[in-house]
């Protein structure tokens, strides 16, 4: 199939679009599957996500596998966590009969929490789809494991972060794990006890780990028929777009056009399916080496476009700097320095990140017509009134880095 040609008719390129296109049959027969989880409508909801992980990962509930599933989970984490915050080894574990094992969801806000009597050891997970992190709600959990659990080693008490990508949290304690992980981790459990595990249970864990995979995770003859359907057919594609496409779709990918290509082209560090992290050229020049994260160890002050949840919002970070103190100094002298608008967030040695600052820069119901180029515009005069607020930043750095 060759390239759509412009000159044919909104109804032609329809139907070039359904009408004998292989690459869309195939792509439909590999999504467009019967789910469950999407049948009842909780594909993206955590809370929903938390309960059948709960009674997954339990070994008293009804799916009658007892531990398998908890212990190829628990193997994985531990084996992925740095030695340091694993209660004992992967291989350990593997020779141990779990007992005492408790499975809580919402336990004291806490996603999931589970605790085993012996060996000891506590788990909490914070569950993260569509939302990310608020307030210092990760500081509080750890508190309240702590609190909770006065006599059990620091070593003893995990706390698992989980995205759909895997991201890091905000504070160190937290190891992250992706639900490409579990996608792994479950299919695999599956397939070394397919004949022990019912067949009501299986079908329920083919449904689940189909959902993660296409939601969650890349795919690339997915991506590849992607790809290949939209080379051939944009013209029918962008009319679907038009008149029936979320809001929200592609947004993001104009955004980074901007940026990328404005009078004064701003550095992109990374793109994720939410969110732009970028800097400003200039700062590269004048920001000093101590960054712990990425390659360039200059770019430990930056911006972040965020798209969730039919909003738009501009965020400034300080992420984590070889020396605790110059970076809890910088915030500080940051949120001190009324011109600059910001406050904390995230504010303990221990966080990898910090974000001072959070500006709105569009919102919308599901609805809504979005003006696309007004937000662009919009998101254009914010980051200019921002880097003039932020204009005496060097001066403040110099002040105390000397």
């Amino acid at each position: 199939m060759g390239t759509e040609s412009n000159t044919l008719t909104d109804r032609e390129a329809l139907e070039h679009l359904v009408v004998d296109n292989d690459d869309l049959l195939e792509l439909e027969e590999l999504i467009g599957r019967f789910n469950i989880f999407d049948a009842l409508g909780i594909a993206r909801v955590e809370i929903r996500h938390s309960n059948f992980l709960a009674w997954l990962l339990d070994p008293a509930e009804s799916h009658g596998q007892g531990s398998i599933f908890l212990k190829a989970v628990l193997m994985d984490l531990f084996k992925q966590a740095p030695v340091d915050k694993r209660p004992l080894s992967p291989v350990d574990l593997d020779g141990l009969e779990l007992r005492g094992v408790q499975v809580r969801r919402e336990w004291r806000g806490i996603d999931v929490l589970i605790t085993s009597r012996n060996p000891e050891f506590a788990v909490a997970v914070e569950n993260k789809i569509e939302s990310g992190e608020h307030g210092n709600q990760l500081a509080r959990y750890e508190g309240t494991i702590e609190q909770e659990f006065p006599d059990l080693p620091a070593q003893n008490r995990v706390f698992v972060f989980l995205t759909p990508e895997g991201e890091e949290a905000s504070s160190e304690h937290w190891v992250p794990y992706s639900y490409g992980d579990l996608h792994r981790v479950l299919g695999r459990c599956c397939r070394a006890n397919q004949g022990a595990i019912g067949q009501e249970v299986r079908v329920f864990l083919d449904h689940y780990l189909h959902l993660i995979r296409s939601q969650s995770m890349d795919d690339p003859r997915i991506d590849e028929l992607c790809k290949r359907i939209y080379s051939n057919h944009r013209q029918a594609l962008q009319l679907i777009y038009d008149r029936v496409g979320p809001v929200e779709g592609g947004l993001l990918e104009d955004v980074e056009q901007l940026l990328r290509k404005g009078d004064v082209p701003w550095h992109v560090i990374n793109r994720t399916a939410r969110r732009i992290v970028l800097v400003p050229p200039a700062w590269s020049e004048w920001l000093p080496p101590i960054g712990r994260h990425g390659d360039d160890k200059r770019l430990w002050i930056v911006w972040n476009v965020f798209c969730h949840r039919g909003q738009y919002k501009l965020g400034l970070e300080v992420w984590d700097t070889t020396d605790h103190d110059v970076r809890m100094k910088v915030i500080k002298a940051m949120c001190d320095e009324a011109q600059f608008g910001c406050r904390t967030f995230f504010l303990t040695p221990e966080t990898k990140w910090n974000r001072v600052s959070m500006i709105k820069v569009a919102a919308w119901e599901e609805e809504d017509e979005l003006d696309r180029d007004k937000v662009l515009d919009t998101l254009k005069k914010k980051l200019a009134e921002q880097l003039k607020r932020l204009e005496r930043l060097p001066d403040v750095l110099r002040s105390i880095l000397g």
